[in-house]
């Protein structure tokens, strides 16, 4: 018995809270502006400005504007000028390397050259060697058969 009666007070509370949402009053999107005059009611409820206030309100809107867009240009400005300083810096290692490059093929090519002319410079004693080994052979032979031959004596 106690269910039936829950299941049909959970019934009709899903079938009329849709009802309940529809019944709020929706909140009106566009503002309703409305000059009074001293002592005059107003025709809704709401806050209301003295002209003070309304020239107040306006000129806060234009000059946050104007404010975001002095921030923006002054963070783009910014920005602009740290990865300039970052390309300036990578150019200034970029020389510098190619400077150090340059000076260390130098260095080597005079390296080079100077082994080239030590290497170059060497007496070339071939010849010399050539008619000595000649020469200590003639005699060798010689001596020999001296030593061999007995009647040449």
């Amino acid at each position: 018995m106690w269910n039936k009666i829950t299941s049909l007070i959970l019934a009709l509370s899903i079938l009329l809270m849709p009802l309940t949402v529809l019944a709020e009053t929706p909140v009106p999107t566009g503002g309703k502006i409305t000059g009074l005059r001293y002592g005059q009611k107003a025709p809704y409820s709401g806050v209301l400005l003295n002209g003070t206030a309304a020239a107040k309100l306006l000129t806060d809107k234009s000059f946050s504007e104007e404010q975001w867009k002095l921030k923006l240009e002054y963070e783009l400005a910014k920005q602009s000028i740290e990865l300039n300083l970052i390309i300036d810096s990578q150019k200034i290692s970029l020389e510098a390397l190619q400077n150090k490059h340059t000076t260390l093929l130098k260095i080597k090519d005079k390296e080079i050259e100077r082994l080239s002319e030590i290497a170059s410079n060497t007496n070339d004693y071939s010849v010399w060697w050539a008619t000595g080994g000649v020469v200590a052979g003639i005699a060798l032979t010689i001596a020999v058969i001296y030593a061999v031959q007995p009647g040449l004596k």
